[in-house]
């Protein structure tokens, strides 16, 4: 069931869990330019020397956009994992998607998987890229 509301996010929310679940975590709070909303700007080691660095925003009522920035698959998949498990209402309400897959016309969503550990999180993403590179 894609139920996005299920969610319940709210910015604040987001960072609430964010800095409960990464100690040292950064975060900024900024107005969005496209639609006047409060986005925060976060950093977060998700492994030992290992950060991931994004934005989330809630852009529909209830609804969460997290987007990471320059992250590799691993750093992508650490982070995937808490979302899963550490945030998301559900476990198989997390998706995703890549600017190189937008980029090539690809709009559709992945689904990280609603259960396995890392490297099940991590041969999703990978596929992804795999996919959105053409390969």
């Amino acid at each position: 069931m894609n139920d996005a509301s299920a969610w319940q996010m709210t910015v604040e929310g987001f960072v609430h869990a964010l800095s409960a679940a990464f100690p040292g975590v950064s975060t900024k709070y900024r107005t969005s330019s496209l639609r006047g909303n409060s986005v925060v700007d976060f950093e977060v080691e998700v492994q030992p020397g290992s950060w991931v660095e994004g934005v989330a925003t809630t852009p529909v009522e209830n609804s969460a956009v997290i987007t990471v920035v320059g992250a590799t698959v691993a750093e992508g998949a650490y982070f995937a994992l808490w979302l899963r498990g550490g945030l998301a209402p559900r476990p198989d309400l997390v998706r995703f998607s890549s600017e190189r897959a937008l980029e090539g016309g690809d709009d559709s969503e992945w689904a990280i998987p609603a259960g396995g550990g890392f490297e099940k999180v991590e041969a999703v993403l990978a596929e992804h890229m795999k996919a959105a590179d053409g390969a």
